[in-house]
């Protein structure tokens, strides 16, 4: 597992890994975080705690290509931190164990637990600028238990404004949602009593998955595609 782990991180640029090296460091459901301001897990103990090189590398990528590149606030990407480093405490093995470049990087039958690090490389290599040394700074304050996120029970989050209807609608069934970040939702795991009453809801995202694409634009899409040539039906079935 170390070698598969060094192996991705030399994949992503030898150069950051250098860089890091200096580094010192809704509806009807109760959120159970709302009421929550106890760090918990994550106590603020900064003093006793050596921040591992390869977690804040790893954990940086996730933050900045999950938010920090793409603008997301900082109370987003604080969160979006919150979510892969409990995964990681949480040591599951459906998420990836508990080594923090090992759940960055699951994939599961060629889908990544984490979008950005399913991409080719030349887009998940981050540009080394103030974008990547702010969402670095994040990882350094959530590895040292600094970050003023309290939220103790978030393992999920999508930003619906990028997200299929379909995939919402799966959230939304599977998942109670606990509270928005910048244009982040997060969600915890339901509980047993939860499971039945989120599973039947109506939610917009399932209604707009299930409504059938009406009879004009399904003849501009059959226009618009381009015919195959029989080589490649062949090849190709």
């Amino acid at each position: 597992m170390g070698r598969f782990r060094g192996a991705k991180i030399l994949a992503l640029g030898i150069v950051g890994a250098a860089l890091f090296a200096a580094a010192q460091a809704s509806a009807g459901f109760s959120p159970l975080d709302s009421a929550d301001h106890e760090v918990g897990l994550l106590a603020k103990k900064s003093a006793e705690i050596q921040i591992n090189n390869d977690a804040l590398y790893c954990l940086t990528l996730a933050i900045y290509f999950e938010g920090g590149s793409t603008g997301e606030s900082e109370e987003g990407q604080r969160h979006i931190a919150r979510v892969v480093n409990l995964r990681a405490q949480s040591n599951r093995r459906v998420w990836g164990g508990s080594d923090l470049c090992d759940v960055v990087f699951y994939n599961r039958r060629g889908v990544c637990q984490f979008s950005f690090a399913c991409l080719p490389l030349a887009r998940r290599t981050p540009r080394f600028g103030p974008a990547w040394q702010f969402s670095e700074s994040v990882a350094v304050d959530e590895l040292n238990g600094d970050s003023d996120v309290h939220a103790r029970f978030i393992r999920y989050y999508m930003n619906p404004a990028l997200t299929p209807p379909r995939n919402a609608c799966r959230f939304r069934r599977e998942f109670v949602p606990v509270l928005v970040a910048g244009r982040h939702h997060f969600f915890r795991e339901p509980l047993p009593r939860e499971r039945a009453k989120i599973a039947r809801g109506e939610y917009d995202e399932c209604k707009q998955a299930t409504k059938p694409k009406s009879k004009k634009a399904t003849k501009s899409a059959k226009k618009a595609a381009p015919k195959k040539s029989p080589s490649r039906l062949a090849t190709n079935p």
